[in-house]
This record gives structure tokens, C-alpha cells and sequence, in this order.
């Protein structure tokens, strides 16, 4: 009974069970995938934007935002999958955990992963739309033209979610986008033929520079918009899912999923890093040149490599859309539909097996794929604004809460397995990120009003 999954308690553990060892030969490349999966659901369009208009519009100034959220990200997952393996009672989900500190936690959570969810969902559908379009000449259906083609991706997710091995095809087609983005915009930086190897170890330095008035965004704003967006809030949570989906579940699967991760994050840093260097070389060369929207991106591809340059842009805001918004629906809905079990009594019984609950696959296709279309009716905002106004959102709403939560279920025997309790130098380093997650929610709090104006006014 679910029940009992929730109110046993396994028997403490002082050495940790010996581990599913890692792959060899091809074995190693069908083993990984829910890193990757995760990463490039991550990367969507947010990565792409923000990497961008902060290279773009400040050249390397920010980039240690980037760093800085890459390096937290990985640390915040490599967390939330810890305690999902390792933790005493036999919880799948993070949501599971929530529920030990505050019954009214999973609540909270469902009402945010609903709200903030159907914003990410919003963006990806816009952005996968938009490429298409653009891909397949971007003049046909007027101003329609964009929501016919989120009605053709809308349909093609409905059809996928429905397949009974969607993951393996998730982990396939995010293989193959991670390759085609990368090789895009390496093509694209030779095609530029400079790299400011100074300015990029400059960039390192943690500075905010002055306003400019080439960019929209005040650089605070950017700065807190690409941490929100590389740190990762909401999303970071999915990972456990993508775990059980995968089969990963218990202690003897923390070093493959360890190893998963960091080959998962490793094309999220390469890609991210070209987006940037692309656009700050760029800017170097252009100057008083700013993105505001997306088709300022095509404009700065279509200078730097010539009439392949948009193709490579749309190419790539397509694929890292599409790599994040049928995943992501399935994971934002595993992880409303669990917090929704653990709030009402009457669905109690599905815990331990959420997806079994009818009300999963309404979730998922009406919240997380069919609604989203209203970001592709004419008069919605740009891709950028809405990207960068509903990263913060998301961040204000979840990042704080996810990273003090993990500090506190991790760091506990309570919860944990005796050898999985974090290390004292773990739960410093997950304070002092929790830390820097209410400051940068405050701050982000505080830009939301001026967000609003620039990009609905």
C-alpha cells in the first residue's frame, strides 16, 4: 500500500550497497539519459536567450553568471537525486521528502509547479512554433501563421506522451539536438573568426556593469534572469522522475547516476558557452548593436555567417524547444499530480504511483500542452520578454523554498541513509547557495514590476 511506503521506515545503513557499475562500449551511450534528457529540457529556450542578450548586450561582463549558475545547478540536482536514492524511507519523488518537513509543503508545490509550469510550457510552445515557422519560410498563415504551427506541435506531443517508451525517444532526440546545436554554433564562431580569450577570463570576475542603454533589460535584471535560468529552480525537481522512469531507483544506482549527470551537463556548458562567445563577439564588432527580440538574434547570425545564419538560429530554437517541452509536461505533471496525492485524503491511494491517478493525464495534456497555445495568438509578448519575465516568476516562486528544503532533508539522519548524510563542507556550500537563492529571489521580486512594463507595455 502506498500508505506503508510513507509511514515505514527502511533500516539504517552505515556503508553504502554496492553500486551498479558503469557501462562499457555502446552500453555506456544507451546507459545515459535522464541527464541529458534533463539538460536539454533545461536548455530549451531559456538558455539560448539568456546566454545571448547578456552576451549580446554586455559582452563577458556577466559571464560568471553563467558559471556560477552551472556549477549550482549541478550541485542542487546532484542533491535532489541523492536524497531520492538514498533516503530511509523509499520515496521516489522530492515532492515524497517535502511532505516529512511540512504536510502543506506538496500543496504549496503542486499550486507552484501549476502556475510556473504552465508559463515554461508557454515559452517552449512559442519558441517551437517560431522556429517552425521561420524554418519553413516564416511568411505563411499572417499572423496566425505561428499558432498553426504550435497547433501541429501541440498535436505532435499529444501523440508522443501517448507512446509507451517515450522516454527512449526523449533520450534519442535530445542526443541528436545536443550534436546539431553544438556543431551550429562552433560553425557560426569560425564564421566570426575571433575570440577575445582576455575579455572571456575577465568575465569571470563577479561585477555587474553600469546600465547600458543598448539592452532592455537593466544588466541586474539579466544577470538574475540567467542565473534563474541556468541555476535552475522548479525544473531541477523533474530529475527524480526522469530517475524512476528510467528505472533508477535505490542506492546501488548513485554512481550511474552521478556519471549521468555530469555527461548530461557537459553539452549544457559547451552550448551555453557558444551562445555567449557567439554574441559577445559579435557585439565587439557591432557596436550600440542590442537584442530585444528573437529576430534580433537572426539579424546578428544573419551579419556574422551570412544567409545560413537564420536557418542555424531557427534550427536550434526549434530543437532545444522541442527537447524540453514534451518532457517537461510529463515531469510537471508528475510533480502537481504528487503534490495534489499527498494534499487531498481522497487521493492518497495513488501515492507510490502517481501516474495512475486519472487526473495525471488531464494535467499533463490540457495544463501542460494543450493551454500553452495562448502564448502563440497574435499580440502575445516576444520570445524574450516572455522568457525573461517568466524565469523570474518561476525563480521567486520555487528556488528558494527547493534549495532550503534540500538542505534540510539532506543534511539529517533523520532522512537519510547513515553514509548518504551530507558532509559538512555539502551542507555549507547548500546553505550559502540557499542563501544566495533568497537574495536573488528578493531581487528578482523587487524587477518584476519594471519586467512587466518593458515586456507587455
Amino acid at each position: 500500500m502506498a500508505s506503508d511506503v510513507h509511514s515505514s521506515i527502511n533500516s539504517p545503513q552505515s556503508s553504502k550497497p554496492e553500486q551498479v557499475p558503469i557501462p562499457r562500449g555502446l552500453g555506456l551511450i544507451t546507459s545515459v539519459g535522464p541527464g541529458l534528457v534533463l539538460a536539454m529540457s533545461f536548455l530549451g529556450t531559456g538558455d539560448l536567450v539568456s546566454s545571448s542578450v547578456s552576451g549580446a548586450s554586455y559582452g563577458y561582463a556577466l559571464l560568471w553568471t553563467l558559471v556560477l549558475s552551472l556549477i549550482a545547478r549541478t550541485f542542487i540536482i546532484s542533491s535532489i537525486a541523492k536524497y531520492t536514492l538514498m533516503n530511509r524511507y523509499g520515496d521516489t519523488q522530492i515532492l515524497d521528502g517535502f511532505a516529512r518537513l511540512s504536510p502543506a509543503l506538496p500543496g504549496i508545490m503542486a499550486a507552484v509547479v501549476l502556475i510556473a509550469g504552465f508559463i515554461t510550457q508557454a515559452t517552449f510552445v512559442l519558441a517551437a512554433a517560431t522556429g517552425l515557422h521561420e524554418l519553413t519560410g516564416g511568411e505563411w498563415g499572417g499572423t496566425w501563421g505561428r499558432f498553426l504551427c504550435a497547433v501541429i506541435i501541440v498535436a505532435l506531443t499529444l501523440t508522443l506522451v501517448m507512446l509507451r517508451k517515450q522516454f527512449t525517444v526523449l533520450e534519442y532526440f535530445a542526443r541528436f539536438a545536443s550534436v546539431a546545436m553544438i556543431a551550429a554554433f562552433v560553425y557560426a564562431l569560425i564564421q566570426i573568426g575571433t575570440f577575445d580569450l582576455s575579455a572571456f577570463f575577465q568575465g569571470l570576475a563577479f561585477e555587474i556593469p553600469a546600465e547600458q542603454n543598448t539592452s532592455a533589460f537593466a544588466p541586474i535584471v539579466i544577470a538574475s534572469a540567467t542565473i534563474g535560468t541556468i541555476a535552475g529552480n522548479m525544473p531541477n525537481l523533474l530529475y527524480s522522475g526522469f530517475m524512476r522512469d528510467k528505472g533508477w531507483v535505490g542506492p546501488k544506482y548513485r554512481k550511474l547516476q552521478q556519471f549521468d549527470l555530469i555527461v548530461g551537463m557537459a553539452p549544457l556548458l559547451i552550448i551555453n558557452l557558444l551562445f555567449w562567445i557567439v554574441a559577445a563577439e559579435f557585439r565587439a564588432g557591432h557596436t550600440g548593436f542590442s537584442i530585444s527580440d528573437e529576430y534580433d538574434l537572426s539579424h546578428m547570425l544573419t551579419v556574422a555567417v551570412g544567409p545560413i545564419g537564420p536557418f542555424l538560429l531557427w534550427m536550434c530554437i526549434f530543437f532545444a524547444a522541442m527537447t524540453s517541452f514534451p518532457p517537461q509536461s510529463r515531469g510537471f505533471a508528475q510533480l502537481a499530480i504528487n503534490g495534489i496525492n499527498h494534499t487531498f485524503p481522497s487521493m492518497r491511494q495513488y501515492l507510490g504511483r502517481d501516474e495512475e491517478n486519472p487526473a495525471f493525464r488531464w494535467i499533463q495534456a490540457i495544463v501542460f500542452i494543450i493551454v500553452p497555445l495562448v502564448s502563440t495568438i497574435p499580440g502575445a509578448p516576444d520570445l524574450i520578454s516572455l522568457n525573461i519575465v517568466g524565469t523570474a516568476i518561476s525563480t521567486v516562486l520555487s528556488l528558494p523554498i527547493i534549495v532550503v528544503c534540500i538542505l534540510l532533508l539532506t543534511s539529517r539522519k533523520k532522512h537519510m541513509q547513515d553514509y548518504a548524510v551530507n558532509r559538512f563542507w555539502q551542507t555549507g556550500l547548500l546553505m550559502l547557495l540557499g542563501a544566495i537563492a533568497i537574495i536573488i529571489g528578493f531581487q528578482i521580486a523587487m524587477q518584476i514590476p519594471s519586467m512587466f512594463e518593458t515586456a507587455f507595455g
